[in-house]
C-alpha cells in the first residue's frame, strides 16, 4: 500500500493511489461542503450533498469503532484482528487520493461482520466529483473492485451494503443486476470484480478502467 490506480480525468487515465484510511482521513473528509457553483442544479446538488452527508455520517460511526479500538489502518492490522477474535466486528476505511488533487477524491467505510462477511456501510467521491463540477470518473468504480479484492483476500463469502436513491444506480451498473434499497455481491461476482485487478509486484495493483 498505496495501490496505484488509474482514474479517467477529461478521457485521460491520470494517476492516482488507494490506501487506507486514518483518523485524519477521516477528519478531513468530514469537512467537505456543496459549491455554490451548484445552486443552479438542483439534481446535482443534491449528489454533492449526499456525499458530504455520508462522509459525516461515517465520521460519526469510525468514532465508535476507534473508541473500541477496532478499527484498521491497514490490512495487515486488519488481519490479526480478525485472528484475535475471528467473530469481532472490524471497520477499515479506504480513501482514493491523487497528487493533482487538493484534497481526498473519494472514500468507503467498511465493515468486516462477525461472520466474516464484508458490508460497505458507506462509498462515496468528493461533491465536486458528485455534483459532476469535474470530468472525474471511474473512481467509485475502482473502490467497489478493491472491496472486492480485499474481501477475497481475507477470504470473506459476500460482500453487501444498503443502496440510496441516488447509489442504486451506481451499482445496479456495476453489478449488472437490478438494485433498490440493497445489493448482494456473491462469490462468484465478487471473485469477478476481484480478477479485474492486475497485480504488478512493482506497482502494486493497477486497477483497470473499464
Amino acid at each position: 500500500m498505496p495501490l496505484r490506480l488509474g482514474v479517467v480525468r477529461a478521457s485521460v487515465i491520470d494517476e492516482a493511489h488507494l490506501d487506507f484510511a486514518t483518523g485524519k482521513d477521516i477528519q478531513a473528509v468530514k469537512k467537505w461542503s456543496v459549491s455554490p457553483r451548484l445552486e443552479k442544479h438542483p439534481e446535482m446538488k443534491y449528489r454533492a450533498k449526499e456525499a458530504c452527508d455520508l462522509a459525516q455520517l461515517a465520521a460519526k460511526r469510525w468514532r465508535y469503532y476507534r473508541d473500541s479500538r477496532t478499527f484498521a489502518t491497514s490490512f495487515e492490522r486488519l488481519q490479526e484482528l480478525i485472528a484475535a477474535d475471528p467473530q469481532g466486528e472490524f471497520s477499515f476505511h479506504l480513501k482514493v487520493t491523487a497528487k493533482w488533487f487538493p484534497e481526498i477524491m473519494g472514500a468507503a467505510m467498511i465493515r468486516r461482520t462477525w461472520c466474516h462477511h464484508i458490508m460497505i456501510d458507506f462509498l462515496f467521491v468528493h461533491p465536486d466529483i458528485s455534483g459532476r463540477l469535474l470530468p472525474i470518473k471511474t473512481v467509485g468504480m475502482q473502490m467497489l473492485q478493491a472491496i472486492s479484492f480485499f474481501a477475497r483476500e481475507l477470504g470473506c463469502k459476500c460482500v453487501w451494503g444498503e443502496a440510496t436513491l441516488d447509489s442504486a444506480p451506481f451499482y445496479q451498473y456495476q453489478l449488472g443486476v437490478k438494485v433498490e434499497d440493497h445489493f448482494f455481491i456473491g462469490k462468484r461476482q465478487l471473485h469477478t470484480l476481484a480478477m479485474g485487478l492486475n497485480l504488478d509486484p512493482k506497482l502494486g495493483l493497477k486497477l483497470p478502467v473499464s
